[in-house]
């Protein structure tokens, strides 16, 4: 269904764009209309040059400071976007650029998003987890999940010693 509704977004917009940018064009004029899609462009680059340095910034902070990048990380993908959709020619690209270009919008949008993403995983998690009601979930596993050739073995950790016993006197080995 996702896939669909990308596909679709995909050539609809387009079209709408091109729509968008001739009923302009007869109310302003096309150089205008040309115009005002050259400087939306360019107004979105500069934006995205200076947001893309500060991101880079936080990030390097992020990291220095011993923190996952997550938050400026995001912010780097977001405005990637936004820099995909202003080279896209078109009225309605740009104002989806421009709204993702401004910070708590952005980030709003990207909560929404890992919030989604989470959900998503978390139901793969719970999948092979055990249930609420104490089941293994092994029924509910997708087809080829854990469906495969078995390998035995053993194993020996290394770094286990025998431990005393409580009654036992002697003093743990060495």
């Amino acid at each position: 269904m996702l896939r669909l509704a990308v596909g679709l977004a995909f050539i609809v917009v387009p079209v709408l764009d091109l729509v968008v940018l001739i009923k302009i064009g007869q109310v302003i004029g096309g150089w205008a209309t040309a115009a005002l899609v050259v400087t939306t462009a360019l107004t979105g680059a500069l934006i995205i040059s200076r947001q893309g340095l500060a991101v880079l910034r936080r990030t390097l902070e992020a990291v220095a400071a011993g923190e996952p990048p997550v938050a400026p990380v995001l912010d780097g993908l977001f405005l990637m976007v936004a820099g995909a959709l202003l080279l896209t020619p078109g009225l309605m690209t740009d104002v989806a650029a421009l709204v993702l270009l401004v910070p708590p919008i952005r980030r709003a949008i990207a909560s929404t998003a890992v919030r989604w993403l989470l959900r998503r995983a978390n139901l793969h998690i719970e999948i092979y987890g055990t249930g609420a009601d104490g089941t293994s979930g092994a029924r509910r596993r997708p087809p080829g999940i854990g469906e495969g050739p078995v390998i035995e073995g053993e194993f020996e950790r290394m770094d286990d010693r025998p431990q005393p016993r409580r009654n036992d006197r002697r003093a743990p080995p060495p």
